[in-house]
């Protein structure tokens, strides 16, 4: 089968666009709109009911503020039922802006274009990736929780991938729900630890106080243990880097002995841990680069190797491409995997911020190509050995 080129594919696009998406979009769009209907209602519901057990109790001036969670409730309620007005089937989804029942219309279509390419919502799996080969390749530091999205699969030219979602950022609605299920256990545990250590803090400081003979030093040593302590563990616990984009993983078709891996030199990369005394420091002929990226690796001719200038150039073009916050790479066991930390919502073909319209779709094919057009660079097709 021929392999079709840039100006091919996007031939395709526009067709698709045109002959499937466009006279669908006003419908899309209607559906925004209900939806964020739906979420306007949904907080003034959940509001009215965290009110009345907040402050359904008080009155101001005789006046009881009860009416204020009522009045949420009911506003609420009837939004719901205008917006639904005349369905038969009146069910609000958790998929607010309607992208799911889009994208299993016109994602498997859509990825025709680049070739036989496999889409699913790896969102609603129990265990659809094995995160600890990415955490292996020492390029993704722990998490408490983490949210996955669309996942993207198959062959390109020749080369099996694997592209998926992943929000550890603690900012989508599903890493929320996952916090607030986990939260009594962590929660128990922290208030086990936090009386244990009260007690043999309370201990020392009661012997040292005596030994001192200066009762001062329980005060001070309280105000420590019970403000300082807490809000510098709070503070390491939300300034931890969250990662929200995606890994891309290839097949090289090479032999790797070794393991090699680039990050940003940033404080993002900080939760990050791996035994620095097996990797050695690689240092590369592009100083801007190297300015901005650390490279680590266990053999450094493997290293150079495969962080050619080429890689260089669309490996910061990919950057450009998805418009990241930062990106890394990592070669081990015949991979590559990239992480790709863009700070939002990829592969979208609708939200609640903007309507669908062409650019849409032109950022999403502009975001697989740049990811494959990696196949091309890297030449990952031929077997070459090292």
């Amino acid at each position: 089968m021929e392999e079709k080129n840039v100006a091919q594919m996007r031939a395709e696009l526009r067709d698709f666009y045109f002959k499937k998406i466009k006279p669908n979009l006003e419908t899309l769009n209607k559906q925004r709109k209900k939806k964020r209907m739906d979420v306007f209602a949904l907080i003034l519901i959940l509001s009215g009911f965290s009110l009345f057990f907040l402050v359904g109790s008080l009155k101001i001036n005789g006046i009881s503020l009860v009416l204020l969670p009522i009045f949420c409730l009911v506003l609420g309620t009837v939004i719901l039922m205008l917006n639904h007005k005349g369905e038969k089937n009146r069910v609000i989804h958790i998929d607010v802006n309607g992208e799911y029942e889009f994208k299993k219309m016109f994602m498997p279509e859509f990825l025709k274009i680049f070739g036989d390419l496999q889409w699913k919502d790896i969102g609603k799996s129990v265990k659809p990736v094995n995160i600890d080969k990415y955490k292996n390749s020492n390029l993704l530091s722990s998490f408490l929780v983490g949210a996955f999205g669309d996942r993207i699969w198959g062959s390109y030219r020749g080369v099996k991938f694997d592209i998926f979602e992943l929000d550890t950022s603690k900012t989508s609605l599903q890493c929320f729900i996952n916090t607030l299920m986990i939260l009594p256990f962590v929660f128990g545990c922290g208030c086990g630890l936090f009386i244990f250590g009260f007690a043999i803090l309370m201990f020392f400081v009661s012997w040292l106080s005596n030994l001192l003979n200066n009762s001062a030093i329980i005060f001070w040593f309280l105000l420590i243990y019970l403000f300082v302590i807490p809000l510098f563990a709070i503070f390491k616990y939300v300034s931890q880097s969250g990662f929200r984009g995606v890994f891309v993983e290839f097949d090289m078709n090479k032999n790797f002995e070794g393991h090699t891996f680039v990050l940003e030199r940033a404080a993002t990369n900080r939760g990050i841990k791996f035994d620095r005394a097996k990797f050695e420091d690689v240092i590369l002929e592009d100083p801007s680069f190297m300015q901005k990226y650390e490279v680590h690796s266990d053999n450094q001719v493997e290293a150079r190797y495969v962080l050619t200038t080429g890689f260089i150039e669309r490996f910061l073009n990919m950057k450009m491409a998805f418009r990241a916050k930062y990106i890394r790479a990592s070669f081990k066991d015949g991979k590559i995997i990239i992480a790709i930390d863009a700070g939002r919502d990829l592969f979208q073909m609708a939200n609640l911020d903007k309507d669908t319209d062409a650019n849409t779709f032109t950022e999403l094919f502009d975001e697989i190509l740049s990811v494959l057009e990696l196949i091309n660079i890297l030449k990952l097709n031929q077997h070459i050995g090292l």
